[in-house]
């Protein structure tokens, strides 16, 4: 079956992802894109006479503005690229299709840039075996709910037959695009001065993703490593997901190098993005209200903040210190994307690393992430081994903590959670608690920093279990409590 989840989907190559599937996947997008339902959703009636809006107004834009096909290094990424620009094409859709591998990011400003719709060809952080499609709107961001159950609802239509139609193929280098783009947002010179001034050395991992050497070329440094910047389909047999079980490599050179180093992990796509310094893990936790300050204080931007659901506390309590207004979504960059083109939205993130920024477009951004991270540590004269210090001198100290329960199968995780569901005294009898939320998640709150989250994931059979705590032994500790329910 065909389902999108959070951001697209994805399934294991032959098995449910195959030339035919693609196929049905790209009819149904080509379908969604001409028909009528998409022209009349809410999400292009929004009147910004009512809504305070800063850089993403949506205006509807016909198919005959085309659409955008981008794709990352998996296997056969290119190969269903075509297939899918030639789909398209048989119904007299304008296509331009990146000439070369690229990011999520690069493909969604493409998008943005005056098209009706993108396609990305990737399945993200997955392991290598899978692949997947990611839809965008036009204004460069996630499809919402009510696009995705229109796009839906055509996957059952048939593949019509094949009317090739190569003539209104347009190939261009999107990363090209993308990076020139970057060099209008930033002063890149300045931050060459301020690593070499200081002799601070920046260690990017690409994790062999679509975004490898993009960092080197913009900030053209000796003090600029790069490692596994190369197409790899398998990804050393590690997803190319940036959390610490897949970051040895960059661990290892950051701990040689000791305090004046630091370290960006890119994921596969280029959409997410972890860090780390001499002192430990730089997770996007403390990313995202480190941006924050950034943005407001040192850039002067306004806006409110947002953060996902499963996300730490820390951007909440320093919006309340600063005076900033912070909104909380599900997760799922698609329910942020949203709030972007409907509100005014400072910064935007996720637990898993997905972070974007206003001014930009409403899509996250690893690349761009670590340039701010890096534009911070010059405005505001910190060395990467006081990063964590000065965060914690913003806001209170906590620590967050994340498991991946495992299940054989998709039936297994469902049946499992739904018993937990059923027999929440038993989750209550844990913990000390404030308050407690069961939608298709359950959350657990004890107080302002104090809390777990349970969340079956949308794209593999796992369950996500996430908590926050003053140390990070607590928080460890709380993700036990709940482990050891499934265990008995």
């Amino acid at each position: 079956m065909i389902k999108f989840g959070t951001d697209g989907w994805r399934a294991i190559i032959a098995e449910d992802f195959t030339v035919y599937n693609v196929k049905k996947v790209a009819t149904a997008i080509a379908q969604l894109v001409k028909s009528e339902e998409r022209r009349n959703l809410d999400i292009y009636n929004i009147d910004y006479n009512k809504h305070y809006h800063s850089s993403y107004k949506v205006e509807y834009r016909d198919f005959t503005k085309g659409v955008a096909i981008g794709y990352d290094n998996r296997f056969m990424s290119e190969y269903f690229a075509q297939t899918v620009a030639e789909v398209l094409a048989s119904f007299n859709i304008p296509v331009y299709l990146s000439s070369s591998s690229c990011s999520t990011p690069a493909l969604s400003l493409k998008t943005f840039n005056g098209l009706a719709a993108g396609i990305m060809i990737t399945a993200s952080h997955n392991p290598y075996y899978y692949n997947g499609i990611k839809y965008k709107a036009e204004y460069g961001g996630s499809a919402t709910n009510e696009m995705v159950k229109i796009l839906e609802k055509f996957l059952s239509n048939e593949i019509p037959p094949e009317q090739r139609n190569k003539s209104i193929i347009n190939k261009s280098n999107f990363q090209e695009e993308y990076l020139e783009t970057i060099k209008q947002k930033i002063d890149l010179e300045k931050i060459k001065n301020f690593i070499e001034k200081n002799n601070i050395i920046v260690v990017i991992d690409y994790m062999f993703g679509s975004l490898s050497n993009s960092f080197k070329s913009l900030i053209k440094s000796n003090n600029v490593v790069e490692i596994n910047n190369y197409k790899n389909p398998y990804f050393n047999g590690l997803s190319p997901e940036p959390i610490p079980q897949n970051l040895g490599d960059l661990k290892k050179i950051v701990k040689m190098i000791g305090r004046n180093c630091i370290g960006f992990a890119f994921d596969g796509d280029g959409d997410r993005i972890f860090s780390i310094n001499s002192e430990g893990w730089i997770t996007p936790h403390e990313i995202l209200p480190l941006l924050a300050f950034h943005l407001i204080k040192n850039k002067g931007w306004d806006g409110k903040l947002i953060r996902t659901l499963p996300t730490s506390t820390k951007l909440k309590r320093l919006g309340k210190k600063l005076g900033v207004e912070t909104l909380e979504t599900p997760v799922g960059f698609k329910y942020i994307a949203d709030l972007f083109v409907r509100d005014n939205i400072l910064i935007g993130g996720e637990e898993s690393g997905g972070i974007g920024f206003k001014n930009h477009i409403p899509e996250r951004d690893s690349l761009l992430n670590a340039l701010y991270i890096i534009e911070l540590m010059s405005e505001s004269n910190i060395k990467p081994h006081e990063i964590l210090s000065f965060l914690h001198s913003l806001t209170d100290e906590s620590y967050c903590y994340r498991y991946d329960l495992h299940f054989s199968s998709v039936e297994e995780q469902k049946s499992k959670y739904e018993l937990i569901s059923k027999n929440i005294d038993k989750i209550k009898s844990l913990f000390n608690i404030r308050n407690i939320e069961i939608k298709d998640y359950i959350k657990i709150e004890e107080d302002d920093i104090n809390w777990v989250v349970l969340r079956p994931s949308g794209t593999e059979p796992l369950i996500r279990i996430y908590s926050e705590s003053k140390t990070f032994d607590n928080a460890k500790e709380k993700v036990q409590k709940v482990i050891n329910l499934f265990q008995t």
